[in-house]
């Protein structure tokens, strides 16, 4: 748990450093991704202005499969520019957990279609082999999503 002692930083800037396990992530069990290291953080926390503003970074490892290709591919997630507001009158206990906060910031860098390479070239619509790896033969069919809709006529 990142957390730190609210009246401690109201006296001195405070540097928060260290790692979580890969737990940290809280993916749920049949997510794409799955954590494999421990997560790290460098944190500084000051108080400013009659607030709490928390700036750094996090990082962390997840596997996952490549959206076009479907091997399995290992990315190292980070977030180099944290930016976190505490407003003093929301702040109700003695300590400030902010690990949700955190693990947000770094989720949030996860991408949509991870890719094993950006020149990917997937697999093969027709045949299913991989075209990273080897070379296929099969005529291209086009855009098929809307062939079925080829044999509609429509009076103008």
């Amino acid at each position: 748990m990142i957390k730190f002692s609210v009246s401690r930083v109201e006296k001195e800037p405070i540097l928060l450093e260290g790692s979580e396990g890969p737990e940290f992530w809280d993916l749920p069990a049949d997510d794409q991704y799955t954590a494999t290291e421990d997560v790290t953080y460098t944190l500084n926390v000051k108080a400013a202005a009659g607030s709490i503003l928390v700036n750094g970074s996090v990082s962390g490892r997840v596997k996952s499969c490549c959206g076009r290709c479907l091997t399995p591919v290992e990315l190292e997630i980070s977030n180099e520019d944290i930016e976190l507001y505490y407003a003093k009158e929301d702040i109700t206990d003695e300590e400030l957990d902010i690990t949700a906060d955190i693990r947000d910031e770094l989720l949030i860098e996860l991408p949509m279609n991870p890719l094993c390479d950006e020149e990917c070239k997937g697999l093969c619509p027709v045949c299913g082999v991989n075209r990273n790896q080897k070379e296929c033969k099969c005529t291209p069919q086009g855009n098929l999503a809307w062939s079925a809709l080829d044999g509609i006529i429509t009076e103008e």
